[in-house]
């Protein structure tokens, strides 16, 4: 679906880890840098190139709302579909790198291992869904479950229906990232986050270089 030098960069993580943050500071340098028009960003659920996506968002998040972990595969994978025509195969072929916050690894962990659907389910679901569009690189965002809470709870008024205060969920969130991590080593890159914005985005910057995007 992509031309021989565009990327596609994943960037994964757990709650409060930074990788929001990390994403607007590059967004900044770029703009700066008089380079933003050679990338695309774009986060999941939703889409900057669709308001349907944008909608299933909103389902999925809404705290009112209630759904089995199949019924939530289900709709991140079609968000997932209308992301990838809408904005990033169309960057791709544009030669435009792009960077998405969240793809098909959150669906792995959330819903395949934690939510019991099956990693196996799961990883059909979105290889057919997405046509086994594959991210050059996954980079993911590791933080000890502790920080996570504490960051969670002291930056944010409120939590969505997909986030919670609960440390030992996020010693099983991040349980399930390093499983899948492990069992496809080379298209993943982990970055402690346990530090200060600055060394993080330092971190961040130094594996774009590493993979030819800067």
């Amino acid at each position: 679906m992509s031309n021989q030098d565009a990327k596609f960069i994943v960037i994964e993580g757990m709650d409060g880890s930074g990788k929001t943050t990390i994403l607007k500071k590059f967004r900044d340098e770029l703009n700066c840098k008089n380079m933003i028009d050679n990338f695309v960003f774009t986060r999941e659920p939703g889409s900057a190139f669709s308001k349907e996506a944008e909608k299933i968002r909103e389902l999925i998040l809404e705290n009112e709302n209630s759904f089995s972990p199949m019924v939530d595969a289900l709709l991140f994978a079609t968000s997932r579909r209308i992301n990838l025509e809408k904005g990033i195969w169309p960057a791709l072929e544009n030669n435009k790198h792009v960077i998405s916050d969240r793809y098909w690894t959150s669906s792995f962990v959330y819903q395949g291992i934690l939510g019991g659907v099956g990693l196996g389910n799961v990883k059909t679901l979105n290889e057919i869904a997405t046509n086994n569009t594959k991210p050059d690189l996954i980079i993911f965002f590791d933080l000890e479950p502790e920080i996570s809470v504490e960051r969670i709870t002291k930056n944010r008024d409120f939590t969505d229906r997909l986030e919670t205060s609960d440390v030992n969920y996020y010693k099983k969130l991040r349980a399930a990232y390093k499983q899948i991590i492990s069992e496809n080593t080379n298209d993943y890159r982990i970055i402690d986050a346990n530090c200060s914005i600055d060394e993080l985005y330092k971190k961040f910057i130094t594996i774009l270089k590493e993979v030819c995007i800067l």
